[in-house]
């Protein structure tokens, strides 16, 4: 058994986390922290779990654990990773501290950053497209829930070599903004429905565009840390008043003569054997992946007009977040990259 920890673990994130890994049957639970509830039984902040552990001190479960996974804010990873890896164990960060080169995520994030060395270590954590590499890796950049639908929607087409650009347009659900998320009060999302962070502002552009642009270089199996391509992307996200749950609308702007039959035809080639995509012939919808661990997607020629359009969904505490990190460890671990994760979901 593999002793796994989780700093952080009173977010949503956190929660999936202790939810999929309590069951998984290769690794033990040794510890679990949180600066707000620490000393305090489980229960205090996840009443649907059962489990009478207390929220241990973070260096305690730093202490206990082979595999760290850091469920924490953006900024605070960096600071605790270079010791984590320095004690001989391998880490799992959730945040975006280690998705981007140091000097793009100052940029974008606002933070100056603490272990700029470290990026060059990170793997970033889509399996579908770096799992060679997350074998072998110390140090794993989980990404998020918008960067994963994104991301997995317009993978073919860019590793295909013919994507030029998309307008991408996202709907998420209340839960992705976090636990104590501004402006997620039921009163003002209730019956709402609003964009935000709009006109190319929202930080998880510059990961969109850089994970398309290795597939552009590099092909369907890149590196992370390999060639990129440019390729521009606008991205508009919403909330949406439910709880859980990602929608992702991709125009893309694709080279090439294209029909229905050459686009199922690529998709079906690329996501071919993979445990956790789907291609649909229907319309994606995102209770369709409640509570799973897959993604579901739906390219779509449109005749009239002649544009490609792909649809993606996911549940973005799993997929889009805990469930893919689990995923990652599996990989990281030599276990079927499956173990604890479910491939079907909650419905109603």
């Amino acid at each position: 058994m593999v002793r796994v920890g989780i700093l952080g673990a009173s977010g949503y994130g956190g929660a999936e986390l202790l939810r999929l890994l309590k069951g998984h049957p290769g690794v033990e639970l040794v510890g679990f922290s949180s600066r707000k509830y620490e000393g305090k039984a489980l229960s205090a902040a996840w009443p649907q779990l059962w489990d009478e552990r207390l929220f241990l001190p973070q260096e305690e479960v730093v202490g206990r654990a082979e595999v760290v996974f850091l469920a924490l804010p953006n900024g605070l990873a960096m600071g605790l990773v270079p010791e984590i890896l320095r004690a001989g164990k391998r880490a799992i960060d959730l945040s975006g501290d280690f998705r981007l080169p140091p000097e793009v995520y100052e940029a974008w994030y606002g933070i100056p950053h603490k272990s700029p060395g470290l990026y060059q270590e990170a793997v970033y954590g889509l399996p579908e497209l770096h799992r060679a590499e997350l074998r072998e890796a110390r140090l794993v950049a989980n990404p998020g829930c918008y960067v994963t639908a994104a991301t997995l929607a317009l993978a073919p087409l860019a590793a295909e070599g013919v994507l030029k650009g998309a307008f991408v347009v996202g709907l998420s659900g209340v839960s992705g903004a976090g636990r104590e998320g501004e402006g997620t009060f039921f009163a003002e999302v209730n019956e709402n429905l609003k964009p935000y962070k709009v006109g190319g502002t929202h930080r998880h552009i510059p990961e969109m565009e850089l994970n398309l642009g290795r597939l552009l270089a590099q092909g369907h199996t890149p590196r992370t840390h390999g060639a990129r391509g440019e390729v521009r992307l606008s991205f508009t996200p919403h909330l949406v008043p439910m709880i859980r749950g990602i929608l992702v609308t991709a125009e893309a702007e694709v080279e090439g003569a294209w029909d229905q039959g050459k686009l199922d035809a690529l998709y079906r080639g690329f996501y071919a054997g993979e445990p956790f995509v789907r291609v649909l012939e229907d319309l994606p919808q995102t209770k369709g992946t409640l509570g799973s661990n897959r993604a579901d997607l739906k390219p779509l020629y449109e005749g009239r007009t002649g544009r490609v359009l792909v649809f993606a969904a996911l549940d973005n505490l799993v997929k889009g977040m805990a469930g893919q990190a689990v995923q990652n460890l599996n990989l990281m671990l030599g276990f079927p990259e499956d173990t604890a994760l479910p491939k079907e979901g909650l419905w109603p």
